[in-house]
Protein backbone atom coordinates (compact mmCIF):
# COMPACT_ATOMS: atom_id res chain seq x y z
CA UNK A 1 0.00 0.00 0.00
CA UNK A 2 1.50 3.32 -1.05
CA UNK A 3 0.94 6.43 0.97
CA UNK A 4 -1.39 8.83 -0.77
CA UNK A 5 -0.45 12.38 -1.66
CA UNK A 6 -2.39 15.17 0.01
CA UNK A 7 -5.23 16.90 -1.86
CA UNK A 8 -4.81 19.52 -3.19
CA UNK A 9 -1.21 19.14 -4.33
CA UNK A 10 1.23 21.44 -2.57
CA UNK A 11 3.81 23.60 -4.33
CA UNK A 12 6.63 25.49 -2.64
CA UNK A 13 8.16 28.42 -4.51
CA UNK A 14 11.48 29.65 -3.11
CA UNK A 15 12.33 32.83 -4.99
CA UNK A 16 12.56 36.54 -4.20
CA UNK A 17 12.31 37.61 -7.85
CA UNK A 18 9.01 39.48 -8.46
CA UNK A 19 8.97 38.06 -12.00
CA UNK A 20 8.04 34.70 -10.45
CA UNK A 21 4.81 35.98 -8.89
CA UNK A 22 2.70 35.24 -12.00
CA UNK A 23 3.77 31.59 -11.64
CA UNK A 24 2.44 31.54 -8.07
CA UNK A 25 -0.85 32.98 -9.31
CA UNK A 26 -1.02 30.43 -12.13
CA UNK A 27 -0.40 27.50 -9.76
CA UNK A 28 -3.08 28.76 -7.38
CA UNK A 29 -5.52 29.07 -10.30
CA UNK A 30 -4.80 25.46 -11.23
CA UNK A 31 -5.77 24.34 -7.73
CA UNK A 32 -2.35 23.98 -6.10
CA UNK A 33 -1.90 24.93 -2.46
CA UNK A 34 1.03 27.30 -2.88
CA UNK A 35 3.62 28.26 -0.27
CA UNK A 36 6.18 30.98 -1.00
CA UNK A 37 9.52 31.81 0.62
CA UNK A 38 12.01 34.48 -0.38
CA UNK A 39 14.92 32.82 1.45
CA UNK A 40 16.03 29.24 1.80
CA UNK A 41 16.05 29.50 5.58
CA UNK A 42 12.40 30.59 5.50
CA UNK A 43 11.48 27.50 3.48
CA UNK A 44 12.77 24.88 5.90
CA UNK A 45 10.13 25.52 8.62
CA UNK A 46 7.46 25.41 5.89
CA UNK A 47 8.46 21.98 4.58
CA UNK A 48 8.43 20.51 8.07
CA UNK A 49 4.75 21.37 8.51
CA UNK A 50 3.54 21.12 4.90
CA UNK A 51 5.32 18.50 2.80
CA UNK A 52 5.36 19.89 -0.78
CA UNK A 53 4.71 17.76 -3.86
CA UNK A 54 6.64 20.20 -6.06
CA UNK A 55 9.39 22.74 -5.37
CA UNK A 56 10.46 25.72 -7.47
CA UNK A 57 13.90 26.92 -6.36
CA UNK A 58 15.84 29.93 -7.60
CA UNK A 59 19.61 29.45 -7.52
CA UNK A 60 20.22 33.17 -6.91
CA UNK A 61 18.49 33.70 -3.58
CA UNK A 62 19.32 36.83 -1.56
CA UNK A 63 21.87 35.91 1.12
CA UNK A 64 21.40 32.19 0.32
CA UNK A 65 22.92 29.68 -2.06
CA UNK A 66 20.31 27.75 -4.03
CA UNK A 67 22.33 24.54 -4.07
CA UNK A 68 22.81 24.68 -0.30
CA UNK A 69 19.08 25.25 0.10
CA UNK A 70 18.41 22.24 -2.14
CA UNK A 71 20.66 20.05 0.00
CA UNK A 72 18.95 21.31 3.16
CA UNK A 73 15.55 20.42 1.68
CA UNK A 74 16.72 16.90 0.90
CA UNK A 75 18.25 16.57 4.37
CA UNK A 76 14.88 17.63 5.82
CA UNK A 77 13.29 14.67 4.04
CA UNK A 78 11.78 16.52 1.06
CA UNK A 79 11.70 14.03 -1.82
CA UNK A 80 9.53 16.12 -4.15
CA UNK A 81 10.81 17.01 -7.63
CA UNK A 82 12.56 20.39 -7.81
CA UNK A 83 12.48 22.82 -10.72
CA UNK A 84 15.63 24.95 -10.55
CA UNK A 85 15.49 28.51 -11.86
CA UNK A 86 18.55 30.42 -13.01
CA UNK A 87 19.70 33.15 -15.36
CA UNK A 88 21.27 30.58 -17.66
CA UNK A 89 24.86 31.14 -16.58
CA UNK A 90 27.16 28.19 -17.42
CA UNK A 91 28.24 27.85 -13.79
CA UNK A 92 24.58 27.65 -12.71
CA UNK A 93 23.82 24.90 -15.21
CA UNK A 94 26.91 23.00 -14.05
CA UNK A 95 25.86 23.31 -10.40
CA UNK A 96 22.40 21.98 -11.19
CA UNK A 97 23.77 19.01 -13.10
CA UNK A 98 25.93 18.05 -10.11
CA UNK A 99 23.01 17.69 -7.69
CA UNK A 100 19.79 17.11 -9.62
CA UNK A 101 18.10 13.71 -9.72
CA UNK A 102 16.07 12.12 -12.50
CA UNK A 103 12.91 13.81 -11.23
CA UNK A 104 14.38 17.35 -11.08
CA UNK A 105 14.41 19.95 -13.84
CA UNK A 106 15.97 23.27 -14.80
CA UNK A 107 14.47 26.38 -16.41
CA UNK A 108 16.23 29.62 -17.35
CA UNK A 109 14.82 33.07 -16.79
CA UNK A 110 12.92 34.85 -18.19
CA UNK A 111 10.05 32.46 -18.78
CA UNK A 112 6.28 32.63 -19.08
CA UNK A 113 4.19 30.97 -16.36
CA UNK A 114 2.71 28.47 -18.83
CA UNK A 115 6.20 27.22 -19.67
CA UNK A 116 7.05 26.66 -16.00
CA UNK A 117 3.70 24.98 -15.32
CA UNK A 118 4.27 22.60 -18.24
CA UNK A 119 7.68 21.65 -16.84
CA UNK A 120 6.27 21.16 -13.36
CA UNK A 121 3.50 18.90 -14.67
CA UNK A 122 6.12 16.88 -16.51
CA UNK A 123 8.21 16.51 -13.36
CA UNK A 124 5.16 15.60 -11.28
CA UNK A 125 4.06 12.97 -13.81
CA UNK A 126 7.56 11.46 -13.77
CA UNK A 127 7.59 11.43 -9.99
CA UNK A 128 4.14 9.84 -9.80
CA UNK A 129 5.30 7.14 -12.22
CA UNK A 130 8.11 6.32 -9.76
CA UNK A 131 5.72 6.43 -6.79
CA UNK A 132 4.70 2.81 -7.30
CA UNK A 133 8.08 1.67 -6.01
CA UNK A 134 8.42 4.22 -3.19
CA UNK A 135 6.91 4.17 0.27
CA UNK A 136 7.08 7.48 2.11
CA UNK A 137 6.18 8.53 5.61
CA UNK A 138 7.42 11.92 6.74
CA UNK A 139 11.21 11.88 6.54
CA UNK A 140 11.35 8.14 5.87
CA UNK A 141 11.59 6.85 2.28
CA UNK A 142 11.71 3.19 1.27
CA UNK A 143 12.58 2.21 -2.30
CA UNK A 144 11.01 -1.24 -2.59
CA UNK A 145 12.67 -2.21 -5.88
CA UNK A 146 16.17 -1.15 -4.90
CA UNK A 147 15.70 -2.20 -1.27
CA UNK A 148 17.10 1.14 -0.17
CA UNK A 149 16.10 3.32 2.79
CA UNK A 150 16.65 6.99 3.65
CA UNK A 151 15.70 8.92 6.75
CA UNK A 152 15.76 12.72 6.54
CA UNK A 153 17.83 12.45 3.36
CA UNK A 154 20.48 10.16 4.87
CA UNK A 155 20.92 6.61 3.57
CA UNK A 156 20.28 3.90 6.17
CA UNK A 157 21.96 0.53 5.68
CA UNK A 158 19.72 -2.39 6.68
CA UNK A 159 20.07 -6.15 6.58
CA UNK A 160 17.64 -8.14 4.43
CA UNK A 161 15.47 -9.07 7.43
CA UNK A 162 15.47 -5.51 8.76
CA UNK A 163 14.40 -4.19 5.37
CA UNK A 164 11.57 -6.73 5.11
CA UNK A 165 10.42 -5.81 8.61
CA UNK A 166 10.45 -2.10 7.78
CA UNK A 167 8.55 -2.72 4.52
CA UNK A 168 5.92 -4.66 6.46
CA UNK A 169 5.41 -1.75 8.86
CA UNK A 170 5.47 0.85 6.05
CA UNK A 171 2.79 -1.10 4.19
CA UNK A 172 0.55 -0.67 7.24
CA UNK A 173 1.28 2.87 8.43
CA UNK A 174 -1.01 3.85 11.28
CA UNK A 175 -2.22 0.27 11.79
CA UNK A 176 -1.21 -2.30 14.39
CA UNK A 177 0.73 -5.24 12.93
CA UNK A 178 0.80 -8.26 15.23
CA UNK A 179 3.95 -10.23 15.94
CA UNK A 180 2.36 -13.26 14.27
CA UNK A 181 1.68 -11.26 11.09
CA UNK A 182 5.27 -9.98 11.05
CA UNK A 183 6.69 -13.47 11.56
CA UNK A 184 4.58 -14.94 8.78
CA UNK A 185 5.50 -12.21 6.31
CA UNK A 186 9.18 -11.73 7.14
CA UNK A 187 10.21 -15.20 8.30
CA UNK A 188 7.48 -17.35 6.77
CA UNK A 189 6.55 -18.92 10.11
CA UNK A 190 4.50 -17.79 13.13
CA UNK A 191 6.84 -19.56 15.59
CA UNK A 192 10.09 -17.72 16.37
CA UNK A 193 9.84 -16.51 19.94
CA UNK A 194 11.72 -13.27 20.66
CA UNK A 195 12.81 -12.76 17.05
CA UNK A 196 10.50 -9.85 16.31
CA UNK A 197 11.51 -7.91 19.42
CA UNK A 198 15.18 -8.34 18.57
CA UNK A 199 14.81 -7.09 15.01
CA UNK A 200 12.58 -4.18 16.01
CA UNK A 201 15.37 -3.17 18.39
CA UNK A 202 17.92 -3.36 15.54
CA UNK A 203 15.64 -1.36 13.25
CA UNK A 204 14.95 1.38 15.78
CA UNK A 205 18.66 1.75 16.48
CA UNK A 206 19.56 2.13 12.80
CA UNK A 207 16.70 4.56 12.12
CA UNK A 208 17.61 6.71 15.13
CA UNK A 209 14.24 5.96 16.70
CA UNK A 210 15.51 5.85 20.28
CA UNK A 211 12.38 7.52 21.65
CA UNK A 212 10.15 5.04 19.75
CA UNK A 213 8.21 7.90 18.18
CA UNK A 214 8.42 6.24 14.76
CA UNK A 215 7.86 2.56 15.60
CA UNK A 216 5.55 2.25 18.58
CA UNK A 217 5.01 -0.84 20.68
CA UNK A 218 1.36 -1.73 21.22
CA UNK A 219 1.54 -3.79 24.39
CA UNK A 220 0.07 -7.25 24.04
CA UNK A 221 -0.50 -6.87 20.30
CA UNK A 222 2.49 -5.86 18.20
CA UNK A 223 3.84 -2.70 16.57
CA UNK A 224 2.65 0.26 14.57
CA UNK A 225 4.44 2.72 12.28
CA UNK A 226 3.38 6.21 13.33
CA UNK A 227 1.81 8.21 10.52
CA UNK A 228 3.68 11.49 9.95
Amino acid sequence: MNLQRPTPLRALVIDADPRTRPLITELSTLGFEVYAASRGRFAIPVVRSARPDLVVLDLALPDDDGIETYEELRAAGVNAPVLFLSGGEPEARAAVRRVMTDTDGHLTKPFVPAEAVARLKELLARDLADESRLLRNGGLTVDVDRRAVWRDGTRVELSAREFDLLSCLMDNVGQVVTKKQILERVWGTPFRSGTVETYVYYLRRKLGDDDQSLIRTVRGLGYTMTRD
